[in-house]
């Protein structure tokens, strides 16, 4: 019988690494330096989310012309990388993190990092942590041009692994990990305990719901029993 489920995508902060990114600061550091460059507070709406803030970018950013100073997206982006350092600083890999990515390896999987953090930060955590090689397919924020929810980033490594959606799971924390799998049509595999408590809504319910990293395995195994 053909393997069902060949390939396991993940997420990085939150999933692999405890979640350690500052939202609320961001978001208000955001804000604030675009509100003293002359744009107006309520840029991106009421009570934006981090992933808003920087998608809605780039649908502003050719409309700023007006201002004298950076663009829009190159002050978010900034911002963003800075947190990212930050949140580098404190990351520590979950409990069994590499023990499941190693026999899934060895297991023949094909695996991949789909996540919203920084290139920069993505490349010394994957040294800090001795994962460089573990991955098929890397795709940070600096790859696309929206983040999840939005499926772009998915969408991306699946196209340059060249595999069927039906035998890919991604492996996320947030809503916004389980609805970007959704819109990519592939297989959810929610990890409680990152940066949303729980998946209990109908835009965002997951397939398979994962209280540590090692039923990861218990789920590849029963999906191709």
């Amino acid at each position: 019988m053909k393997r069902k489920i060949n390939t396991v995508l993940f997420d990085f902060e939150g999933t692999l690494v405890d979640f350690q990114w500052k939202l609320d600061e961001a978001i208000y550091e955001v804000i604030s330096t675009l509100e003293n460059a002359g744009y107006p507070s309520n840029l991106f709406g009421i009570n934006p989310s981090y992933t808003h803030i920087f998608n809605k970018s780039v649908e502003l950013d050719p409309c700023a012309n007006d201002i004298q100073s950076s663009k829009i997206l190159s002050i978010v982006s900034s911002i963003f990388d800075s947190y990212d350092s930050d949140a580098l600083t404190r990351w520590q890999l979950h409990p069994h993190t590499m023990e499941v990515l190693n026999e899934l390896k060895e297991d023949s999987f094909k695996l991949g990092l789909v996540t919203n953090i920084g290139e920069r930060a993505i490349s010394k955590a994957l040294d800090k942590f001795k994962l460089s090689k573990i991955f098929d397919v890397i795709i940070t924020r600096n790859d696309v041009t929206r983040l999840k929810p939005d499926p772009e980033g998915l969408n991306s490594a699946i196209e340059k692994l060249n595999e069927n959606t039906k035998k890919i799971v991604f492996v996320g924390d947030s809503y916004n990990d389980i609805e970007a799998a959704r819109k990519a049509g592939i297989f959810s595999c929610y990890l409680v305990g990152g940066e949303n408590a729980q998946t209990k809504n109908s835009i965002t319910e997951a397939d398979y719901e994962i209280t540590s990293i090692i039923h990861l395995l218990t789920y590849c195994s029963l999906a191709n029993s």
